[in-house]
């Protein structure tokens, strides 16, 4: 199968229309809030980390700029970034988009020097927005300790512009003495686990959550400062979970016959090893047929698991291992809405398989191992705890009467498709509009929208009259020159 799903054939960039124009006796106003100190707290969306890396245009592009550049209309002083100087970033595995066998596809950064991220850079900083940083972490001393990094307790983007190596990330914002803040944090509480199909990482607790997140209100409020805070957006509306479709094997009736040759051969197999354990004969149920299949995805529920495992533990064979944990498997399913991530490997989807075996001269399918799966007790683990999280940060916006932004929901609008300022944008992957191209992080045209996002509930919830951000000021993805 051609890698048509990851790999894009010729497309056109978003359209780009005329800037709106100032409504007539609109009269810039910071209304009951004072933005003269804006702080911005969050993680990696914060920061202005964009395809795969932190580098130095994403910064600039980053939402909270971007709002700080409009509240200096309204009392707003210059916002200071951790400034990156490099285009490739601080860590590699930053992403472009090049022409690869005629085609358009990700691939890495090679050029460029990378910017260290130690020593320290020295200055204060008002985007205070960490790649990888959880609640909790806004909390943890020495999050921006170097010696702590060998043990996985502190992060090196934090290293870089701690004022001092135990500061957490919350005292270093107070310290700043801000007026204003905006609090955009939580998506990697759940992020991880999503991305990595359930296995990469633990979801935070809710009731740990809801202790972080309450601390760091409370310690905001005590400043007197007024605030924004955003909840959390369904992870699946990104285009890292919607753009390898599940029921993409498309099949010759010759490897359909194949695949179910296969098939039948595991069965024997696996009925052999059912049948000395006194347990009645097992059948898969699936069958391939020419044309469209839904992928085979390990099975985390597989009926025979633990037997399985058990006897693999104790096998000395290593061919009988590996078919004893990869004949635990079964079909996609499409009913349920499981997902397959942007990281399933090519081979996996151009065989139908996550990994294959020969035995005896026959090529075996088997599951998309499960770091490639959103299964739909993982999705339905995934959306209890969002729905939990959104609710403690709703609630915390009503108990300090501060402004409250909506994300969950206008990511789910912009999933389905909106235009914003005569652009058209929605959640595919590359020619969205919205998403980068590591999926998960936003293009400078994303990173407007939601700015204005912010804007529109800062200025409804005091009063205040901050311009918006003109969305097709900004670009989308950009291709490469043919």
């Amino acid at each position: 199968m051609k890698n048509k799903y990851i790999i894009l054939l010729s497309i056109a960039l978003g359209l780009f229309s005329c800037k709106p124009e100032m409504k007539e006796g609109f009269v810039p106003s910071n209304g009951s809030a004072d933005f003269s100190h804006y702080i911005a707290l969050g993680n990696s969306l914060t920061a202005g980390y964009a395809d795969a890396a932190l580098y130095h245009s994403g910064q600039q592009a980053s939402y909270v700029n971007l709002i700080a550049n409009k509240m200096q209309e309204v009392g707003g002083k210059a916002f200071i970034i951790p400034q990156v100087e490099s285009e490739r970033g601080v860590l590699p595995g930053k992403l472009k988009l090049a022409l690869v066998d005629g085609s358009f596809a990700p691939v890495p950064v090679l050029d460029g020097e990378l910017e260290g991220f130690y020593p320290p850079i020295g200055y204060a900083v008002d985007n205070l927005g960490v790649p990888g940083a959880k609640v909790g972490h806004l909390l943890a001393p020495g999050y921006g300790n170097i010696a702590n990094l060998a043990a996985g307790l502190s992060n090196p983007y934090f290293v870089r512009m701690a004022s001092s190596p135990n500061i957490t990330v919350l005292e270093q914002a107070l310290n700043q003495s801000p007026t204003f803040f905006s609090l955009w944090i939580g998506n990697n509480d759940v992020l991880g686990y999503a991305s990595s199909g359930g296995v990469g990482d633990i979801i935070t607790s809710v009731p740990d959550f809801k202790n972080y997140y309450n601390i760091l209100a409370q310690s905001l409020e005590n400043t007197g400062a007024k605030g924004v805070l955003a909840n959390i957006p369904s992870v699946t509306s990104a285009a890292y979970f919607n753009t390898v479709p599940p029921n993409a094997l498309v099949i010759t009736r010759g490897l359909a016959d194949t695949m179910n040759f296969g098939l039948t051969l595991i069965e024997a197999q696996v009925n052999e090893i059912l049948n000395l354990a006194n347990l009645p004969s097992f059948s898969y149920g699936i069958t391939f047929k020419p044309g469209v299949n839904a992928f085979l995805i390990q099975d985390n529920n597989f009926p025979y698991k633990d037997l399985f495992n058990t006897i693999a533990d104790t096998s000395s064979d290593p061919i009988q291992k590996a078919f004893l944990h990869q004949a635990q498997f079964r079909q996609i399913d499409m009913a349920a809405g499981e997902l397959l991530t942007l990281r399933t490997p090519q081979d996996s989807l151009a065989m139908g398989m996550g990994s294959f075996m020969s035995i005896n001269g026959i090529l075996m399918p088997f599951g998309i191992p499960n770091r490639y799966v959103l299964d739909q007790y993982e999705l339905l683990q995934i959306k209890t705890v969002i729905s939990a999280y959104n609710d403690i940060i709703k609630n915390t916006a009503k108990q300090y009467d501060w402004a409250f932004v909506d994300i969950h929901t206008k990511f789910n609008e912009m999933k389905d498709g909106v235009t914003i300022d005569g652009v058209s944008l929605n959640a595919d992957y590359v020619t969205g509009g919205i998403f980068g191209l590591d999926g998960i992080h936003l293009t400078p045209r994303g990173n407007a929208a939601v700015g204005n996002f912010f804007i529109e509930a800062i200025n409804k919830k005091y009063n205040s009259a901050i311009s918006t951000i003109n969305v097709s000021d900004y670009p989308a993805v950009t291709f490469p020159d043919k």
